[in-house]
């Protein structure tokens, strides 16, 4: 018989990596992560015959009158398929919520909606999980719509995959011929992937805010950045790419940046870096930059190439560029960024979205005017600061 059960961190921990759509979004470390940024956390689950078949961490997070909001990132940990299951769960969970003064439960499951080609075009392959998003609706989860663009507040609701379970060769030929000429040409180069540490996290720091600011994103602090490492441990990589200034400058004297990298002092310079966390099955580039005016160096693909490969060594099938857009309109804000990554070949990611699933609606409703206001304002200040 099927059980909901709240579940200690060491329960939780044992099923994390093993369940449907297993994530680091979903694990004990994340959760202890999220706790530096204000967010409590619990899990909760469903067992049956001692054995846990569905799971999630829940984040908290304080909101109005000794209300919470809880959100289960990219959870819950489930085959979304199994009907009964996700009616049970959602029953439980909001039961779970109202008696620990919950005005929603946020989800935004790492489930895909439909397959999609490199360009973005739907494929007509007859996969679709629209039977499941009208199944949440009617179970009482609000869908926050088919959105494209990015959110400094949501995960992303389109990604960019590529399938790294081949030889490499079969990698490199699907590869677009400007990729392939971009990755013959930082080959050329002296440059070298180093581990972000603590002597050197002032040169990661300052290329993510470089480039937060070139492409109008939000950035994290240096504490924040570091905590990935103590919290995440093994399963976050945090890489920058060096030129050796000195032996760029004798191999490359008619180079167009000879002059610049000439007047700089550091024997080895910061170009490009990136933080990477590794799931069970797939490798996340998390967060990058790149400084614009290395851009002609091409580290930016080294950073890629060199990860790829190491996720091979780990045995990992799956490369996950990260968030897109889902604008694939040439020209329009952020295809750029869309445009470096399907130079590696691979496919569009649509996930199915974010929903809310409502225990209070007076307290809700409320809050969702607050939050609406709350963008507005942002939306203002950003333009003031432009």
């Amino acid at each position: 018989m099927k059980k909901f059960v709240e579940l200690s961190k060491d329960e939780f921990f044992k099923v994390e990596n093993d369940l449907p759509g297993n994530s680091f979004y979903q694990t004990t470390d994340w959760a202890n992560l999220k706790k530096i940024t204000g967010w409590d956390s619990c899990y909760v689950g469903i067992m049956d015959n001692k054995k846990i078949v569905a799971a999630s961490l829940l984040l908290s997070k304080n909101m109005f009158f000794g209300k919470k909001m809880f959100y289960a990132p990219r959870g819950y940990l489930m085959d979304f398929n199994d009907k009964e299951l996700l009616e049970l769960f959602t029953t439980e969970i909001k039961k779970y919520a109202k008696k620990n003064n919950g005005i929603l439960v946020k989800i935004d499951p790492l489930v895909e909606y439909k397959h999609h080609d490199k360009n973005g075009d739907v494929i007509d392959d007859d996969f679709s999980n629209e039977d499941l998003y009208n199944l949440l609706k009617k179970l009482g989860y609000k869908h926050k719509g088919f959105t494209i663009g990015y959110s400094s507040e949501l995960q992303f609701r389109w990604s960019y995959c590529l399938d790294i379970n081949r030889d490499k060769e079969e990698i490199f030929k699907e590869m677009d011929q400007r990729c392939r000429r971009c990755i013959r040409k930082y080959e050329k180069y002296p440059l070298k992937m180093v581990d972000v540490s603590e002597k050197n996290i002032d040169d990661f720091k300052a290329i993510m805010e470089h480039t937060a600011i070139r492409q109008n994103h939000f950035d994290r602090s240096k504490d924040y950045y570091m905590s990935l490492k103590d919290n995440l441990g093994d399963r976050v990589k945090m890489v920058i790419i060096y030129l050796d200034r000195d032996k760029y400058l004798d191999d490359f004297k008619d180079d167009k940046l000879y002059d610049r990298i000439k007047d700089v002092s550091k024997k080895m310079i910061p170009i490009s870096a990136g933080v990477f966390i590794f799931d069970k099955d797939r490798a996340n580039y998390v967060y990058g930059g790149t400084y614009s005016y290395y851009m002609s160096l091409m580290a930016q693909y080294k950073l890629q190439m060199d990860m790829i490969y190491l996720a091979k060594e780990k045995g990992i099938k799956l490369y996950d560029f990260g968030g897109i857009s889902g604008n694939f309109i040439p020209g329009t804000p952020d295809y750029g960024v869309y445009e470096f990554k399907r130079g590696f070949g691979g496919y569009v990611v649509e996930y199915i979205g974010e929903y809310d699933l409502v225990v209070n609606k007076f307290l809700y409703n409320l809050y969702n005017m607050g939050y609406s206001l709350y963008r507005n304002l942002k939306k203002i200040k950003s333009k003031f600061k432009k």
